[in-house]
């Protein structure tokens, strides 16, 4: 008898046991996974319509889950000037605000370093998940002399979802100039089909506005004016050494990244 109570204690045990197990492993069926990082979009350099069409799906990913932030990921390639890049990705930031209402606060924008190819990755990242990390950073340490970015007063894009005025460009270039204190700001404007009159005017503009906006001292900044006949006015943003020289200067290879 006590044989037989022994064994059925042993049997109702294992049945314990084994109910308990099934127990563990449906609650573990039933515990969703660890929330990750979406990359929804890899985009590369392509036509002003095609980008508005991309950025319109992340939007609407963006506001099927309310509760998500968005990351944009964006890689230059060797000849493009840094201020070109940041006027692309936070003009890409400035199109889903204003035109697709997207929180300011939702976006992180990520430059990141230099790829054979130019393109931009678009994440979603839900609570609780990894931001995700560009496989470089974009770091502002440049061989001088350098030119930072060119702008073009007079002749706006017919169809763009970059950033294109020269204030914008201002202030990223005033960014390079507080970020590399050693360097200086050397401001050299073409008139295009206008006279050197309009191009002193648009360089002295230009600086004034890195003085008054910027909180940029103006004992670091130099001008310069010249003619070109071309169909557009440009102003060239370049970040100098104390004794500047941009007669060497051909292209761009100044923009030096450190890998995390």
């Amino acid at each position: 008898m006590r044989f037989v109570m022994s064994r059925m204690s042993t049997l109702k045990l294992i049945g314990f046991v084994l109910a308990l197990l099934a127990l563990i492993s449906s609650a573990r069926a039933q515990t969703p996974p660890l929330a990750r990082a979406q990359k929804l979009i890899e985009l590369e350099d392509t036509h002003a319509d095609n980008e508005m069409a991309y950025l319109d799906l992340w939007a609407e990913a963006m506001g099927k889950d309310p509760s998500a932030r968005g990351y944009l990921i964006a890689y230059s390639n060797s000849s493009m000037a840094p201020g070109d890049l940041l006027m692309r990705i936070f003009g890409y930031r400035d199109y889903l605000v204003n035109k697709r209402g997207v929180e300011s606060n939702r976006i992180e924008i990520v430059p990141g370093g230099v790829k054979d190819k130019l393109y931009t990755e678009f994440w979603l990242v839900p609570p609780g998940a990894e931001a995700p990390k560009p496989e470089s950073d974009f770091k502002l340490v440049p061989r001088l002399p350098l030119k930072f970015d060119v702008a073009y007063p007079d002749c706006p894009p017919e169809m763009t979802v970059y950033l294109y005025e020269i204030n914008d460009s201002l202030r990223f270039y005033a960014e390079a100039l507080q970020a590399n204190p050693r360097a200086r700001a050397k401001i050299v404007a073409y008139s295009g089909k206008g006279s050197r009159r309009k191009a002193t005017r648009m360089a002295r503009e230009a600086k004034s506005r890195l003085v008054k906006d910027h909180n940029i001292s103006a004992g670091r900044i130099s001008i310069q004016a010249r003619t070109r006949r071309r169909p557009c006015s440009e102003v060239e943003l370049w970040l100098v050494p104390a004794e500047p020289s941009l007669s060497s200067v051909t292209h761009n290879k100044a923009l030096q990244l450190t890998a995390r």
